[in-house]
């Protein structure tokens, strides 16, 4: 996942000299681009005016880069792809599968429960950093389980969704808790919108930042769908409705929590967000203002590179999310007997762990002459700690406190 992010008035994408140029006179930024000599693999306009020449979409087509425009709120407005592959047998298959009250259920249940084993193991990772109560989640989590086994009877999609549904809200309830902690300036109270079920036009700035990097995810899943031959608008999980692509949907339940982590990690950047960052509209809704998406989606990017094991080696987490719809092809196509949505925990790469802060907080001007600590650096660990900013702890600190 190497996204390049457009943004502001005045933008004009055409080809000279074999080239291609993007220009933003508003932002005196212009990038040009040999042919087969091009790093990004995903063009996002977030503009409001500007022109593209047919060469301009050829060229684009031609190195199989997708250009995603999105509406002013963050959302998908539509994507230009390249050519998909000619693969009828494998849309008959998918729809057949769809069809199949087994087999669809079967993709169902699978992605669910990836879906809610990815969820709870971003919490317990962010339990050792933030005070969210994970004992009572994981209770939670396994009431809901047990709940949803003992009732099913059958295979039935509405009581996977609200099994689903049930677990979704207690992860959001426990983000919520962080999101508070890290941003309480931001007021996040929930991810339900009175006006739209989907959750568009966001009320708050940390909505803002999920629904925009959720859009992010949905055109490098949309890209990776189309490369298969897939067709979007036959999902298994999310039913298939007008204007809706329902598969891309489905995909992006197994790495939501990706997008979730890098909202977290840019809350805690130093400097911190401030609400001149994001835009109020006259309905007072808010979007992020061009500065802030790049950043997010630069997070986004860092994540989907980080390198985990998977399948007896290292792989990055885009390649990882290639796969595994490459295995959903497999099984549907029926070259697979068995799916299995297999997405590694992330496990991460910080020191400051809550009792770390808990006994820096604690510590009293004897104890820091013991231990060596100066007394400018313990004041300012203090302070950003209290002020709930993201905190570099030295090695040779923590072999001190413990």
């Amino acid at each position: 996942m190497n996204p390049l992010l457009i943004s502001g008035f005045g933008t004009s994408i055409n080809v000279e000299k074999r080239k291609l140029i993007i220009n933003n006179k508003l932002n005196n930024k212009k990038y040009e681009f040999y042919p087969h000599k091009i790093d990004y693999d995903n063009i996002i306009l977030d503009n409001h005016s500007g022109f593209i020449t047919f060469d301009g979409i050829k060229w684009l087509m031609k190195h199989n880069i997708p250009l995603t425009i999105l509406n002013w709120n963050g959302n998908i407005l539509g994507i230009t792809l390249p050519e998909s592959p000619i693969s009828g047998k494998l849309k008959i298959k998918q729809y057949q599968a769809y069809l199949s009250n087994n087999k669809r259920y079967e993709i169902s249940e699978k992605l669910v429960f990836s879906k809610i084993d990815s969820s709870y193991n971003l919490l317990e990772q962010l339990s050792d950093f933030y005070l969210i109560d994970i004992k009572n989640i994981k209770i939670i989590f396994n009431k809901e389980k047990y709940e949803f086994l003992k009732n099913t009877h059958e295979n039935n999609i509405t009581n996977l969704l609200v099994y689903e549904g049930r677990v979704a809200q207690a992860y959001f309830t426990a983000l919520g808790t962080i999101f508070r902690q890290i941003a309480p300036e931001f007021a996040y109270s929930g991810r339900k919108v009175k006006e739209n079920a989907r959750n568009y036009n966001a009320p708050d700035e940390i909505n803002a930042l999920l629904n925009y990097g959720y859009s992010i995810l949905e055109s490098e899943i949309r890209k990776i769908l189309n490369s298969y031959g897939l067709d979007p608008e036959i999902g298994f999980l999310h039913e298939v409705l007008p204007s809706r692509t329902p598969l891309v949907y489905d995909i992006m339940e197994l790495f939501r929590w990706i997008v979730d982590l890098s909202v977290i990690q840019l809350l805690e950047n130093t400097p911190k967000l401030k609400k001149s960052d994001f835009i109020t509209t006259e309905n007072y809704h808010i979007r992020l203002k061009d500065s802030l998406a790049s950043l997010l989606i630069e997070k986004i990017r860092d994540n989907f590179k980080i390198k985990v094991p998977y399948k007896g080696k290292n792989y990055y987490y885009d390649v990882i999310l290639s796969d595994n719809i490459s295995k959903l092809s497999l099984f549907i196509s029926e070259k697979n007997k068995n799916i299995i949505f297999d997405i590694p925990n992330l496990y991460f790469k910080r020191k400051d762990y809550l009792s770390i802060k808990e006994k820096i907080l604690k510590m009293t001007p004897e104890n820091r002459k013991k231990l060596g600590i100066n007394k400018s650096t313990l004041f300012y660990m203090k302070k950003n700690i209290q002020e709930g900013k993201n905190i570099k702890i030295y090695d040779k600190i923590i072999k001190k406190l413990n």
